[in-house]
């Protein structure tokens, strides 16, 4: 009787071994629909090269792998990748629909935090006050030289001027994990917020000249380890120059007890992105990790700054899907220059505070969500539309329940006004979100925060 168990286990252990060597073998692959795109630019993407032998399961992995890294390029609005087999071989067949690469336009957009915080100000000057209007021109150009390079120039008037220049380069042909990039940059306001009162931003102005002016360059290296994963290092030079006034509101603006002064910014960042589709994500995590060092100049400048950010998603079950993601940011110094000091309410924020700024140190933010889709992503032809970049688009609607938490520290909690400091915030709340072509979103959102207050907000991007 041993024996007989122990032939049968030999038998189906040698015959799994035998189907496991059951493998494919890529013999070529073929790109279709790239006119601009160098063809390098896409197999750098791709999770399999010719003469791989892949198991079917394995290649069906890498191309969803491999579709998904080349929607997350921003390139492309549509890729369908398909195999076909020949016994043991197998072509692989990439069409793309490329996205329009050249964006000459007009900026008019407001200068706030959101599109709410706006909206209050714009009420409470009963509509007549557009000073809050940002004006001009901006020139970008992506998928330069069909090599993923971009270039931006802008020249922005109105409450908050800039005038830039920048150029990046992901990866060269021939150094495939290496790439550049370097900006010039003038920013200049004749209004400037210069502390918080009751969490609202307290703005100085003069209008006949410029309250803060701020020139500054940059420059970097990134080394691609692998398709998901980059290494980073930036340095920043900036010069500032301040108004009398702003000194004697807030003497720790810059610190030194003048109205100018320099300092530098050395990072390390880590990536390692393993979502879906960047722009809203629905499967895939990923992580974030930075370690910046001030230099001290005339702006004694001199702290470190650590952030680290991890996000996953989820499909629990057909259409229910759940996000959550952890950020923080921790200073090694409390008492670094105002200039420099962290908010939440600007790029990171709570949902069901957005009317606030919360200055501090550093902070803590939790977000969760369970997200539904109501409606697939569905393709459509708009038919007088004749350029191919934009007559094929696409659509999807999602609701979700969500949920944030969060806190900051603040070390100047004695010097101002700050009651949403130094305490934990919480909120949840429904949303509604549209996700088209070209990666734009729009989320409304209802959200219910810890001091009671309710509210409709309006948002264009991924919240995590």
């Amino acid at each position: 009787m041993l024996q007989k168990i122990l032939f049968i286990f030999i038998f189906f252990s040698i015959n799994t071994s035998v189907f496991s060597q059951d493998l494919i073998r890529i013999n070529s692959i073929e790109i279709n629909g790239n006119k601009k795109t160098k063809d390098y630019i896409i197999l750098n993407e791709l999770a399999f090269k010719v003469d791989n032998r892949l198991s079917i399961k394995e290649l069906e992995q890498k191309i969803t792998e491999s579709e998904e890294n080349l929607i997350n390029l921003k390139l492309f609005n549509f890729v369908d990748i398909t195999s076909i087999i020949d016994q043991k071989n197998v072509t692989i067949v990439i069409d793309i629909v490329e996205r329009w690469y050249v964006w000459p336009y007009p900026i008019l957009e407001i200068s706030d935090r959101n599109f709410n915080s706006w909206w209050e100000e714009f009420s409470e000057e009963n509509y007549n006050d557009f000073s809050r209007l940002n004006y001009g021109i901006f020139l970008n150009i992506e998928n330069y030289r069909g090599k993923n390079e971009l270039i931006k120039a802008k020249i922005r008037r109105g409450f908050s001027e800039q005038y830039l220049f920048s150029y990046n380069i992901p990866y060269f042909k021939n150094i495939k994990n290496f790439g550049f990039n370097a900006d010039i940059e003038l920013k200049q306001n004749k209004k400037i917020h210069y502390t918080t009162f009751d969490n609202k931003l307290v703005y100085f102005n003069d209008v006949n000249s410029y309250v803060l002016k701020k020139y500054g360059f940059s420059f970097g290296v990134k080394y691609r380890r692998s398709i998901n994963i980059n290494h980073n290092i930036i340095f920043n030079q900036f010069f500032t120059n301040l108004n009398d006034s702003v000194v004697l509101l807030n003497p720790n603006y810059l610190n030194n007890q003048q109205n100018n002064g320099n300092y530098s910014k050395i990072m390390y960042k880590y990536i390692n992105e393993r979502r879906d589709y960047i722009a809203y994500p629905l499967k895939g995590y990923n992580v974030t990790f930075s370690l910046l060092k001030f230099i001290p100049g005339s702006v004694p400048a001199k702290h470190m700054e650590l952030a680290f950010k991890i996000e996953n998603h989820i499909n629990i079950f057909d259409r229910f899907y759940f996000g959550s993601s952890f950020k923080t940011k921790i200073n090694s110094n409390e008492k670094q220059p105002y200039i420099e000091k962290k908010y939440l309410g600007f790029e990171d924020y709570i949902r069901g505070y957005e009317y606030y700024v919360i200055e501090g140190d550093n902070y803590w933010i939790s977000k969760t969500a369970i997200k539904y889709n109501i409606l697939k992503k569905r393709n459509f032809t708009l038919p007088y539309i004749k350029m191919e970049q934009f007559k094929k688009s696409h659509y999807s609607l999602f609701t979700s329940l969500f949920a944030d938490i969060g806190y900051i520290n603040d070390g100047y909690e004695n010097e101002t006004v700050n009651k949403l400091a130094n305490i934990a915030l919480a909120s949840v709340g429904l949303s509604l979100d549209y996700i088209t072509y070209y990666d734009k979103i729009i989320r409304i959102e209802y959200s219910i925060n810890k001091l009671g207050e309710k509210g409709v907000f309006l948002h264009f991007s991924n919240p995590f």
